[in-house]
């Protein structure tokens, strides 16, 4: 990681809001990239499912192998589960497609408008959708891993270690990367986002959260927390991390980013700094090989 880009994050600190979120971006506005953006097609806003926010964008190097074997990384952004933009993802997709990844980087359905488990199954339709058409654009449906950020962690995650609420004939992907997601909440103060996707009923909320609810372990995982993320974050990881290990007897990969906030975990793929993408391709790697 840069000094300048180092001490300006650990200046911030372990705080975390909406003005932080932008200040981190500002820190990343003008950094040095590892790839070139001119060599990476973008196919555009594919839809995926019939809502307007299923849809996804296809990254691919313009020097791409065409074989349907490259690796696929499917991307989900944060944003409170009511808010939230792909764009915020779009340089991870466009570094991994760099690499010979094909790159999707998805929307999906937003509370209050849409509920529990609708962000979980919208994850389940975009893999659907790449298994059955991903081998256009040269990525193998069998090597699908979905990686998602805080709220797109949390949907990713209920997509992996829930299944019984997805829709019938879902397909499991390869591999999950989870970063940073809100596993679990404070079910007594639950926030505005909170409340618009799991509902006001605070007697269900321990049903529909991850942690306490594993049903399925048989997808490898790649877990990461930032150094500087907030409680929120950190104690809902431990506690999935406990229910798998000591209730399933699994062991995920685990993987802190170190000099990292919540949200230049993912702004930092495809800069200089590779502690966060290194530990990301070298899990997809081993799995595939597995």
């Amino acid at each position: 990681m840069p000094d300048a880009i180092a001490s300006a994050l650990a200046a911030i600190g372990r705080n975390f809001s909406g003005e932080i979120v932008g200040q981190t971006a500002e820190i990343y506005a003008s950094a040095e990239r590892r790839f070139d953006p001119g060599k990476v097609d973008v196919r555009r806003d594919i839809a995926y499912g019939p809502d307007e926010r299923q849809r996804l964008d296809i990254h691919v190097s313009t020097a791409a192998d065409q074989t349907g074997r490259a690796p696929v990384i499917v991307m989900f952004h944060g944003g409170g589960l009511a808010g939230g933009s792909r764009a915020s993802m779009a340089n991870a997709a466009g570094y991994f497609a760099s690499i010979g990844y094909v790159a999707a980087n998805a929307t999906y359905r937003l509370a209050p408008e849409h509920i529990w488990p609708a962000g979980a199954q919208d994850v389940g339709n975009a893999v659907t959708w790449l298994r059955d058409h991903v081998a256009e654009y040269g990525g193998d449906p069998a090597k699908v891993f979905v990686m998602g950020l805080s709220s797109g962690a949390l949907h990713s995650a209920t997509y992996v270690f829930m299944p019984g609420v997805l829709e019938p004939g879902t397909a499991r992907p390869a591999g999950a990367i989870l970063m940073s997601g809100p596993y679990t909440f404070d079910f007594a103060n639950p926030s505005r986002g909170e409340i618009g996707y799991f509902g006001d009923d605070a007697a269900l909320y321990a049903d529909k959260v991850v942690v306490g609810n594993v049903e399925n372990t048989d997808v490898p995982v790649l877990f990461t927390t930032a150094e500087f993320d907030i409680d929120r974050y950190t104690v809902a990881f431990t506690g999935l991390m406990n229910e798998l290990t000591s209730e399933h007897g699994v062991s995920p990969r685990y993987a802190q980013s170190l000099g990292h906030n919540h949200t230049s975990q993912v702004l930092g793929i495809g800069t200089t700094d590779t502690g966060v993408s290194s530990q990301i391709i070298d899990f997809i790697e081993r799995t595939i090989e597995k």
